[in-house]
């Protein structure tokens, strides 16, 4: 028993001296976004919005980019602020046309350690042909500086710190169905624009377009490439391909 008591009292000694040894972190705070996962360190600032994926009829769409904070917490709130990039480039997001005026100035919460900021983007006709980019980064103040970031150099050996801004870049596409493949003869050859067309004018949700299950419906994509033929055969002007020169139509098991 003595024995155990003095082996206590021993462990005791250790752990308190391991309080006291203890420090935490008293150095400067930063900001920077949140890492986009599963993306390639040369694009990783780079957010891709294809409205394509989205129903037709939904014309604003909001998203949110996390920013998180370097060092400690504190029990007060820490503003700073986020700045659309200015550009030249004619595919350069307008305020007002490609996306609602948003909140700029912003702040790590007291007792937090990430913000969000919100972004309403707004869909316009012109993606159905060009693409338009918005840019915000991060300014750093005396509280809340920059004291980490990935850096990409690309082949121009320009280098940019990729996590202190963002670049949403909006287009139209669509991408081509892992299932297509196998229903060629139902549709013909895949393009952008003619599975744009099936599933606004079939009402098709474009998520449930695109995901596996929907392939399986043999039946039912028979149906739709019949009545696909029968509707591109009714339209005057005809339906063209994106080319505007080719006439849409469906594969070969449906024009009969």
């Amino acid at each position: 028993m003595r024995r155990f008591i003095i082996i206590l009292f021993a462990g005791a000694s250790i752990l308190t001296g391991c309080e006291k040894d203890l420090d935490t972190y008293h150095g400067e705070s930063g900001i920077y976004f949140d890492h986009i996962k599963n993306q390639n360190v040369l694009r990783a600032d780079t957010l891709p919005f294809p409205w394509g994926k989205l129903d037709g009829d939904i014309k604003e769409e909001k998203v949110s980019l996390q920013i998180n904070l370097i060092g400690n917490v504190v029990d007060y709130d820490r503003k700073f602020q986020v700045t659309v990039v200015p550009s030249d480039d004619p595919e350069a997001a307008v305020e007002g046309v490609d996306y609602k005026p948003f909140q700029t100035d912003c702040m790590i919460p007291a007792n937090e350690a990430s913000t969000t900021i919100d972004i309403t983007l707004l869909r316009t006709e012109i993606l159905q042909t060009e693409k338009r980019m918005l840019t915000v980064k991060l300014n750093e103040t005396d509280e809340l500086k920059f004291l980490y970031s990935r850096e990409a150099v690309d082949k121009d050996k320009n280098v940019r710190r990729i996590d202190l801004q963002r670049v949403i870049v909006m287009d139209e596409t669509l991408p081509e169905p892992n299932w297509w493949y196998r229903t060629v003869n139902i549709f013909g050859k895949y393009s952008m624009k003619k599975a744009i067309t099936i599933c606004n004018v079939m009402d098709i949700d474009r998520e449930e377009w695109l995901s596996n299950d929907f392939g399986n419906r043999e039946a039912y994509l028979k149906f739709v490439g019949q009545y696909m033929h029968r509707w591109l055969q009714e339209q005057n002007p005809p339906v063209y391909e994106e080319d505007g020169e080719t006439p849409m139509e469906m594969g070969p098991d449906s024009q009969v």
